[in-house]
This record gives C-alpha cells, structure tokens and sequence, in this order.
C-alpha cells in the first residue's frame, strides 16, 4: 500500500472516544523500532519516544508519544519478534488518545498473515465478550504501519488491537478496580462470573484464573455492592489456536481447542439463566463473525464451526450435563 493511497482511504475519526467506534484505526508508529522491539527485559523495559500519526478528517495529526515493550510469554524474544506495546500519549490537544494513560497495544507475534490472522481472531473474542456484557474491556482494530527512524529495522504494515485501559474502563462503569490476589470466584457478583466462565468455555479458554488475577481484572461496583471479574488476553484459547499454545497443566485436556468448564456449580434454574441468556446472543453473534472480511475463508469457517459446536452443547440435555453440569466447580 503506498502511503498516499493510506492516507486517501483513511476516515474521519471525528472528535468520538477512542474505544466508541468499531472501524479500523489506521495510524502510524514513528521511532526507533530496533531499539524499541528490542528491549524486553520485563524488569528493565523503559518508555521510548515515538510519535503517532493519522488522517482526522482534511487533518493531518501527529502526536508525541511513547512506547515500551510488555507481556510475558509474547514479550520474549523466543516467542515473538513483535512484542506487544504499551503506549502513552504525551499531549492531548487534537488527540483521540487519551493523556497519559497506559493503553494497550497487540501485535502479531511475527509479520506473517497467519499471526495476522490470529490477533484478528482475538479481536472478535473481545467483542463476543462485548456483545454478552458491558462489564468487558472494549477494543479497536487497527491497521499500523510502522516506519522506522535510526534504528535499521524494515518498515512494516500489520494489524493491531488496541484495549480499553482500566482507568476508562473504571470510569465507564463506575467500579474500581481491586489489586488483590487470593479471593475466590464463587465470592464476585455471580450473574456476571456465569456469563464469564461461560463465556470462558465458549471461546476454548482456560489460562484464567481470578484468585491468582491470572488474565482477570477485578473491579467493585458500589451499585451493585460487589465484585466484577473481567477478563482479557485471548491468544491461548481454542478459538484463536495459535501454535505456540497448551493447555494448563492443571486442566484435564491435551489440546486448547477441547474445552473444558471452569464455571461454579449452580441450581438449574440459575443455569437456565445463563444459558437462555447465551441463547439469545447467538444470533448477534454469528453475524458478526459472518460480516468479517478480514479472516481467510478457512479461518472464518473454522471459527465460526467453533462457536456452533458451543450452542449445540448448549441445546443439547446429554452434552450440556457431561461437558458442564459434571465438570463445574463446588468451591
């Protein structure tokens, strides 16, 4: 893509909320690249400046900024040539990002379109979870170019996804959130824990964990004078499949696309709840992924066969009790 035709086809993105539009974000990330993709040591990782630049409208902005590595298993040189980012905004005059607040950046692990397509992948795992409950970090799809300035790395384009950060999150919907580790899931506020572990098994994933806050957040709501798990970090489950994946040692499957319940044990009735509500979230969600463009046609079959597999344990009394009812947890 040449970079005059890029700004051509770049939209309006107005004056709305980074994370208030579903459209693709297109920007450029302008910096040492080299220096910036290299230094991951977690305990020694610094901030390096960049500069953002993107089309709004007849305008051309570019914005200070900085950058640092982040992650664990992605983060390692061994993993991943890309890491994923964390990036902050120096100025907010003219900015749809937010001032000086740490937003999340994820990158494909390699410039392949089969890493590609696994952070595309992950994206609509983030709007399923959008689609079934507000309490859910909202994302932005991005297309990056990444133009390199003295640090002899090639020039690259990718997608991206960029995540709600907590203190918008926490802003949004009024919580808090709670850096405590050791409280159990079964003591959060159960309508959302049901619709979370669910969901959880929906997508494939069990690299969560909500005691250790391994991949969940968890937030306090004076309305609802309780504790919201949130979760986040998709790329081990079934439904994304990259290669690099394995189940937990601790979870009873060989591989990540077998689900596996972790959800707590509830009375019938409770469950109906759930699963009624899952129910009538179908539809919304197939047409999302049916409408993607993105994903080759195979990708977007196999992702869409997983989630029908999903509801067909849903509807069906003999699987829903050997996959869910006799694997839920009493804790």
């Amino acid at each position: 893509m040449s970079f005059v035709f890029f700004l051509q086809c770049f939209a309006s993105l107005g004056q709305t909320s980074l994370f208030d539009e579903e459209t693709i974000l297109e920007f450029e990330v302008i910096g040492n690249l080299k220096s910036l993709f290299n230094d991951v040591n977690p305990n020694k990782a610094k901030y390096h400046k960049i500069f953002l630049f993107y089309i709004d409208g007849d305008s051309s902005i570019t914005v200070n900024a900085k950058a640092k590595t982040r992650g664990l298993f992605r983060r390692s040189k061994q993993n991943c040539r890309i890491p994923p980012l964390a990036l902050k905004v120096n100025e907010f005059e003219n900015s749809i990002f937010p001032e000086n607040i740490k937003i999340k950046l994820v990158n494909p692990c390699f410039i392949k379109n089969r890493y590609v397509q696994y952070v595309i992948k992950e994206y609509y795992a983030y709007r399923i979870y959008n689609i079934l409950t507000e309490y859910s970090l909202r994302v932005r799809l991005c297309r990056i170019i990444y133009i390199d300035r003295g640090g002899n790395h090639s020039n690259f384009e990718t997608y991206g996804i960029l995540i709600e950060p907590v203190k918008l999150f926490a802003k949004r919907t009024r919580t808090k959130e709670i850096e405590t580790q050791g409280i159990i899931q079964n003591a959060t506020y159960r309508p959302v824990l049901d619709r979370m572990t669910m969901f959880q098994y929906l997508i494939g994933n069990t690299d969560w964990s909500v005691p250790k806050l391994h991949n969940i957040k968890l937030f306090y709501s004076d309305s609802l004078a309780s504790l919201i798990p949130v979760p986040y970090d998709f790329d081990f489950c079934g439904f994304v499949n990259p290669p690099y994946t394995k189940p937990p040692e601790i979870i009873p499957i060989k591989h990540v696309t077998d689900r596996y319940y972790r959800g707590n044990c509830r009375e019938r009735f409770e469950l109906d709840l759930t699963i009624n509500f899952f129910l009538e979230k179908e539809d919304q969600i197939f047409k999302m992924l049916k409408n993607d463009t993105l994903l080759t046609e195979r990708n977007k079959k196999s992702m869409i066969d997983y989630i029908s597999m999903f509801y067909e344990t849903l509807k069906d009394e003999k699987l829903l009790t050997k996959e869910i009812v006799k694997n839920c947890r009493d804790e």
